[in-house]
């Protein structure tokens, strides 16, 4: 039975199979070496330490990477996006995530990047007409966390308040406590960098990593692009006949991929750094799915993620060819 069909259908069989391909791309990057360490990594306002080259950076990452899967395909199935649950979302985001080095060494960004995942399972739990002043400040919260790993999330505080008031109606209280949930992460970080004596430059706002060729980095967007045209038909009708709630969450999806687009490019042209792209495969999760088919299985959305997954693979082999 094809791999792609296995993820295609809700079989929790699959999970054996993506923790197989975690750890085929982590052993052959150990072997060949094509996603280097670092250093010691780059925590954000936590400073720097683990030394990347680490056992426990190696095996961190990872599992990290594995968790995120899990989280969104758990997210995707439980609010209905489609009709049939499947596995497809969670095969994506490990092989699009293998491309980039937070897959394989520990960061402040790789933490962000789970805790961003965990935030947005908080965020869907939100309803219009309910109390929502826990869920609001549990969002904030770890969204506050996030920042602490990863500094620059600092700009999404707007996009955050933006993305709860397509659910919920301004309400001061809740406004209130997201700040409050917002600024307590940053205080403590800000209590370890005096009592440690910690020095953040501006290096530290920027925890992501240095590495990503830039072939590979064209040849991805382009394999993705392609699955995003393939996915838009059954997307566009998808969100014309589904619920009002469902509706939102799309609304929610898109306004922080915007950010994750405008974070990438704040990154790349302020510190010269490409990683920041893989946050918008969070949302892209969310999108690609459709692009399978719903009853029946379309050849061609899978013949192009077989591309993807030959090229993720391709590049430990043939690294000069790339």
């Amino acid at each position: 039975m094809p791999v792609v069909t296995i993820f295609y259908r809700n079989r929790p069989f699959a999970l054996l199979i993506l923790s197989f391909l975690v750890v085929v791309y982590v052993t052959m990057n150990f072997f060949i070496e094509h996603h280097l360490s670092e250093g010691v990594g780059n925590f954000g306002f936590w400073g720097s330490w683990l030394e990347q080259s680490s056992w426990l950076s190696r095996v961190l990452a990872p599992l990290l990477a594995f968790g995120n899967a899990i989280l969104l395909n758990a997210l995707f199935n439980r609010n209905d996006f489609m009709e049939r649950s499947n596995f497809l979302p969670s095969m994506l985001y490990v092989t699009f995530l293998s491309f980039f080095h937070s897959f394989y060494f520990l960061d402040g960004f790789a933490i962000a990047q789970s805790l961003i995942i965990i935030a947005l399972h908080q965020m869907f739990k939100l309803n219009q007409n309910e109390d929502a002043r826990k869920l609001v400040f549990n969002l904030a919260f770890i969204f506050g966390v996030a920042s602490t790993f990863y500094p620059l999330l600092l700009l999404a505080i707007p996009f955050l308040f933006w993305m709860i008031w397509v659910i919920r109606p301004f309400v001061l209280r809740e406004s209130i406590l997201a700040i409050i949930g917002f600024i307590i992460p940053l205080v403590y970080a800000g209590i370890y960098s005096s009592v440690f004596d910690l020095q953040i430059d501006n290096d530290h706002f920027s925890s992501s990593s240095l590495e990503m060729g830039r072939y590979e980095l064209l040849i991805l967007a382009g394999l993705i692009f392609i699955l995003i045209l393939l996915s838009l038909r059954a997307l566009l009708l998808k969100v014309q006949q589904c619920s009002i709630r469902l509706k939102k969450l799309f609304r929610i999806l898109l306004i922080l991929m915007n950010f994750a687009l405008i974070l990438a490019l704040v990154e790349y042209f302020f510190f010269d750094k490409k990683e920041p792209l893989s946050l918008v495969f969070i949302t892209l999760m969310f999108i690609l799915p459709y692009g399978f088919g719903y009853k029946i299985q379309r050849s061609i959305t899978t013949f192009v993620f077989y591309l993807v997954l030959f090229f993720s693979v391709g590049k430990f082999l043939y690294p000069i060819a790339f």
